[in-house]
């Protein structure tokens, strides 16, 4: 070895020692002093390899970035100490501590493999797994990586997909989780169990989170991990092709590859949300009301991301607002919160999908049918209710078109005003009692109803809104024509197979037994239209008088049984 090849190892062996002395001002003086052999791949080995991964990013960025230039200037003499003279080694003891340092290579073979060529960007994403490892500062991470970030895309990529969602996943979001994770395995994430990994947290109980949690999670966590683990995706898929093509063998198209990640990714994102629904329904209207499905990313302060083509996005919008309906039809819940919420839910799914948005829960019956056809509903199947076939695409439920939104509208109209007879039944209840329910079914239903008439109704004016409902119940295009031709069975509506008739002498002994004599006499005796034939009528009348008697205590006339039988 000749003195310049001796003095290139003292100069070498003098940057570990700064580096490992944590001289950082020195290190950055001696490589502006020896350019032509402090380079920047082996400086940057150095520093991987001996600078303590403890040490604050900001004595060290400006170093990388004059290094990133290549223009090394000598720092201010007032933070450099006096450098280590290298002379009390000898000549071979100086060559052999050189071959000794077995310095860290820059790239990983993860990022190889990706593509990522920028020596820079090398350095640091592999620095930043060694601070993780060391000391799991992710805000050191992100101190080193932010004013590199918009040098090279696939640093800032990775910066975007897995430093920013890991920030702000165990730092911003959740105080000091015991499930944190390291980089190394956020990084190793894929798949449905990612999504259930990373959504965990905004829905456990032993957190003090907003009930927006979820669609926070899902915005600013889990959709800028998926865009980023399918663009890292698609250059090794790249990197692959380029490879193959020089042996003459590449057919990947590695755009098509990662719109199916993305795909595949909200995918799995869709199918969470449908089932929180099952364990939890107001928080999954929660997370589909506040989030605007995968075209809502937050990229935090570093700009938006490469975008989906149109074709796509409509394609993942869709998938989103099938999701939607699918979250209505799951709920098990029985209340008026979930009635609303559910209503809710198909507004949003209106906007998502580009469709007519459905009419108010109070407002004006009948108006979801004009989308609804015999043939739709005569192809219902109770297949299309199960768990595992709400999101088929060919599942007409749940098909983000104007007749499966207008049907669910249909429904919870339905479900609302049972809600306010004081009968609660969810949306896919409302629809297994309307379609797949036998008639004696539909009855017992009728009577739970009119018995559980709140008594505050039980006014003539209130009975009269009712019955009204009821037969609107019965065929839902029902408005105000009493005399209807279809008094068949058979009729549309969740009480349909019952017989017009039939529904009819149900209302008229709840209206007796209501007092409601004027209304009765007026509807069912005093109309050339009358609802009842004559003979049942009489039959009616007489049987609900005769259970007056049987049920009184005793034979006063003006009191209890008896009197409500004379009157």
């Amino acid at each position: 070895m000749g003195p310049d090849n001796v003095n290139r190892a003292r100069i070498i062996l003098e940057a570990v020692h700064l580096a490992s002395a944590l001289e950082v001002p020195s290190l950055h003086q001696l490589i502006a002093r020896e350019p032509e052999i402090l380079q920047l791949e082996l400086v940057l080995r150095i520093i991987l390899t001996y600078l303590p991964e403890s040490t604050e990013p900001t004595l060290y960025i400006e170093l990388l970035h004059q290094l990133s230039r290549r223009a090394v200037h000598t720092p201010p003499a007032s933070s450099i100490r006096p450098l280590p003279s290298g002379k009390e080694l000898s000549n071979d003891e100086a060559r052999h501590r050189v071959r000794q340092l077995h310095l860290l290579p820059l790239a990983e073979e993860q990022d190889l493999q990706a593509g990522c060529s920028d020596v820079l960007s090398l350095f640091l994403i592999h620095r930043s797994r060694r601070i993780d490892a060391e000391t799991g500062s992710i805000p050191h991470i992100q101190e080193l990586l932010e004013p590199f970030v918009g040098r090279d895309p696939y640093l800032r990529n990775w910066m975007i997909s897995v430093v920013l969602p890991l920030r702000r996943l165990d730092y911003d979001y959740y105080d000091q989780p015991e499930d944190a994770y390291t980089l190394e395995a956020f990084e190793k994430l894929e798949g449905r169990p990612a999504i259930d990994s990373l959504l965990a947290r905004s829905v456990r109980p032993s957190h003090e989170q907003t009930i927006q949690s979820a669609a926070r999670d899902i915005r600013c966590v889990v959709a800028p991990w998926i865009y980023g683990e399918s663009r890292r995706k698609r250059r090794k898929t790249h990197h692959d092709r380029r490879r193959s093509s020089l042996a003459g063998s590449s057919k990947v198209d590695p755009d098509a590859a990662h719109n199916e990640d993305s795909l595949s990714g909200w995918s799995h994102v869709n199918d969470w949300v449908v089932n929180l629904a099952l364990r939890d329904f107001l928080s999954a209207a929660e997370t589909i009301e506040h989030w605007g499905g995968p075209i809502d990313v937050d990229y935090g302060d570093y700009g938006d991301n490469e975008g989906l083509d149109d074709d796509i996005s409509k394609t993942l919008l869709q998938r989103y607002a099938r999701a939607g309906l699918a979250t209505v039809y799951t709920n098990t819940e029985n209340s008026s919160s979930a009635i609303e919420k559910s209503h809710v839910i198909l507004q949003k799914v209106a906007r998502l999908a580009d469709l007519q948005a459905p009419p108010s829960l109070d407002g004006p019956l009948g108006l979801a049918t004009a989308h609804v056809s015999r043939d739709y509903l005569d192809n219902l199947s109770e297949v299309h209710l199960l768990r595992n076939a709400l999101l088929r695409p060919d599942n007409p439920l749940t098909y983000p078109g104007q007749t499966a939104l207008s049907f669910a509208s249909l429904l919870l109209q339905s479900a609302a005003i049972l809600h306010k007879l004081g009968h609660l039944k969810t949306c896919k209840a409302t629809l297994g009692l309307a379609i797949f329910s036998r008639r004696e079914d539909q009855m017992d239903e009728l009577h739970k109803t009119l018995q559980k008439i709140p008594v505050k109704t039980r006014d003539e004016d209130s009975w009269a809104k009712v019955r009204h409902h009821i037969l609107w119940l019965r065929d839902w295009r029902y408005q105000a024509s009493e005399g209807s031709s279809e008094g068949k069975a058979g009729s549309l509506g969740v009480f349909g197979k019952i017989e017009r008739v039939d529904l009819e002498v149900e209302l008229l002994r709840a209206l007796l037994r209501a007092s409601c004599y004027n209304l009765a006499a007026h509807v069912y005796c005093m109309r050339v239209d009358r609802p009842i034939p004559d003979a049942i009528l009489e039959k009616t009348i007489l049987s609900v008088a005769m259970s007056f008697y049987d049920g009184a205590s005793n034979g006063n006339r003006t009191r209890g049984g008896v009197r409500k039988a004379s009157e």
